[in-house]
């Protein structure tokens, strides 16, 4: 009874912060919670029209590739920025507060899962107006990849978030590298083309980089109903499994201290 009361103590927690978190962020917004939408779109328009018209792509349905790509690197690149100032951002609340401080984690990182659910929505409709037809089962794969993807954003982001607080510096780097992974990962380009030019490539976009692994893998499975990459995205998913409790570890060892560096 105890536990069951703890549990459901803790799943308030989350939505309450969650709900503060996302009224905070749109709040003094004039267009509000419609920058959902306009952040990503924004990009994806800007991308479009150079491409297609500066460098035509070769890719069936491209603008379906390139919506697939914008809002998956975009929910990677909000949702580690989130947690990364998971903590440093609810300091004040941290310091006079005694609650799981975990549920902070989720609870930001959430706002960039919601915010993918509903670009997913967008996606959707893209699919099917351009005659695209995905399986049951491909539709199940792509939200498959998608969980993947939100695991290893929670892994990362209690390193991130621990690490952030002591060094300060660290927002840069991890921007630095986002725009990096942005290349390194498929939005735009054919990743079969530049795969096929050097194995330096081939090993970066199937094998190094999770979030090509997963980005391709779902948007093969919603484009062409095909579900492939399998043994990658199970690899993907076991050794960040295995992260996943070394993260956590750490990040439960650490934050019991982590008020000192605020």
């Amino acid at each position: 009874m105890l536990a069951s009361l703890k549990k459901r103590n803790t799943y308030d927690l989350i939505w309450i912060l969650w709900r503060t978190d996302f009224k905070l962020k749109y709040n003094d917004s004039v267009l509000g919670f419609i920058w959902v939408l306009i952040k990503p779109f924004s990009v994806f328009l800007i991308l479009y029209v150079f491409l297609t018209n500066i460098f035509p792509s070769p890719v069936e349905h491209f603008v379906i590739y390139l919506l697939i790509g914008n809002v998956f690197i975009s929910f990677w690149t909000e949702g580690t920025n989130l947690g990364l100032d998971s903590l440093l951002s609810r300091a004040g609340l941290i310091t006079k507060v005694n609650f799981p401080r975990y549920t902070v984690l989720i609870s930001s990182t959430s706002i960039a899962l919601v915010n993918f659910l509903i670009n997913s929505i967008i996606v959707f409709i893209f699919v099917f107006v351009n005659g695209l037809k995905p399986r049951i089962m491909d539709v199940l794969w792509y939200f498959l990849c998608s969980a993947i993807l939100y695991m290893i954003m929670i892994t990362v982001s209690m390193f991130l978030s621990i690490l952030y607080v002591r060094f300060r510096d660290l927002k840069q780097i991890w921007e630095l590298f986002t725009q990096l992974l942005f290349w390194m990962t498929p939005v735009f380009y054919s990743y079969q083309a530049l795969a096929s030019k050097n194995e330096i490539f081939e090993l970066i976009l199937y094998w190094l980089n999770p979030v090509s692994v997963l980005l391709i893998s779902a948007r093969e499975a919603l484009m062409r109903n095909e579900i492939t990459l399998q043994f990658n995205v199970f690899a993907v998913m076991s050794l960040f499994l295995v992260l996943f409790g070394i993260g956590y570890t750490f990040y439960k060892k650490q934050i019991k201290k982590i008020a000192e560096y605020f």
